[in-house]
């Protein structure tokens, strides 16, 4: 393994450690008497986010009573929160997700105050790309008062490792069509694949009869992509291919093919060989300190930066390395993460 390849992997695999001490003074009877009212929405159910979230507020001593409302994945379910959200008008307001964010407070963009979350603070968690969803104007100037965690791996770190596991002349990717951060997440790795010089086939997922994306349609594009002679199919940040990845990554390994995913949900749902991610609990702890610094130490959301983890999990899945017969080099296996 070449140095920088070794120092990248010392540097972005250990997980963060979040130093614990206390944040309420003697003076500070906000944080014992009048508990903070935090509202927040998810896309698919409670998942560590709000656990990583919620426990960072408990390790601070920072009292606040939380609510939680669940979209189920729909996103006509926005208006009523958002009208709940104006009833009942918490300290805060915290969201899952790129939809849910821009469903509850709207792109900058957006010139419909009637339909959107203005006036509560507002944090957003697990955005793969704030800027390009128009949700701030920048990481470090966010433009608004609404700031949050942004999550993903930079795209050119998860190319390094994995040619620093194997040599790859062309990766794949399977992309719902109609999710922004798909489209997205496509330019950006044709871009990062022209600059590193391996060779990129993308498939579009086609559509079913109701517009959506056709899941009957996966095993057909795993198939393509083996005539196509991938080295690597990519799992990137797109909710349907993850939904669905232990059926995409099943059939790849049926053709000789590993899979690299790129958040923890996607490596979690799949038989993906590896993953380097953001570890969904500490983007909530850090969801948590953002939460901290506006409400106990009133930094203005403006000046606010988007935070991420600076370091990540390499996540190694040992019985998928058997079955394909590709080992991890020796002085890897200290650095990551062994799962079954």
């Amino acid at each position: 393994m070449k140095a920088s390849s070794r120092r990248f992997l010392v540097c972005a695999i250990a997980v963060i450690s979040l130093l614990i001490t206390p944040a309420v003074g003697e003076d500070g009877e906000r944080g014992v008497d009048e508990p903070f009212e935090i509202y927040m929405v998810v896309w698919r159910g409670e998942t560590d986010v709000e656990r990583g979230f919620q426990t960072y507020l408990r390790e601070r001593g920072i009292r606040a009573n939380v609510i939680i409302r669940n979209l189920e994945r729909d996103r006509s379910r926005i208006p009523v929160f958002v009208e709940e959200i104006r009833e009942l008008q918490p300290d805060l307001v915290h969201t899952w997700g790129t939809s849910t964010g821009l469903g509850i407070f709207g792109a900058i963009a957006d010139d419909e105050p009637d339909k959107f979350v203005e006036d509560v603070p507002g944090l957003f968690s697990l955005v793969a790309y704030p800027i390009e969803a128009g949700l701030v104007d920048s990481l470090e100037d966010p433009g608004r008062s609404l700031s949050g965690t942004a999550y993903l791996p930079p795209l050119r770190s998860l190319i390094e490792a994995i040619l620093a596991y194997t040599p790859v002349e062309r990766f794949g990717m399977i992309y719902n069509p109609l999710e922004r951060n798909s489209l997205i997440n496509v330019e950006e790795m044709r871009a990062v694949s022209e600059d590193m010089g391996f060779d990129l086939v993308q498939l579009e997922i086609p559509l079913d009869g109701d517009g959506r994306a056709d899941p009957e349609a996966l095993p057909g594009l795993v198939q393509e992509l083996s005539f196509r002679d991938v080295d690597f199919l990519y799992i990137g940040p797109d909710s349907f291919v993850s939904i669905h990845s232990e059926v995409v990554t099943e059939e790849a390994l049926g053709y000789g093919i590993p899979s690299f995913a790129g958040t923890e949900f996607g490596f979690e749902q799949s038989r993906a060989l590896l993953g380097l991610v953001s570890r969904y609990f500490l983007v909530g702890k850090l969801a948590g300190l953002q939460a901290e610094r506006v409400l106990l130490e009133g930094v203005a959301l403006e000046d606010l930066p988007v935070a991420s983890l600076s370091r990540y999990s390499l996540l190694l899945r040992m019985p998928v390395a058997h079955q394909l017969g590709l080992y991890p080099p020796i002085n890897l296996l200290p650095l990551a993460e062994v799962v079954e």
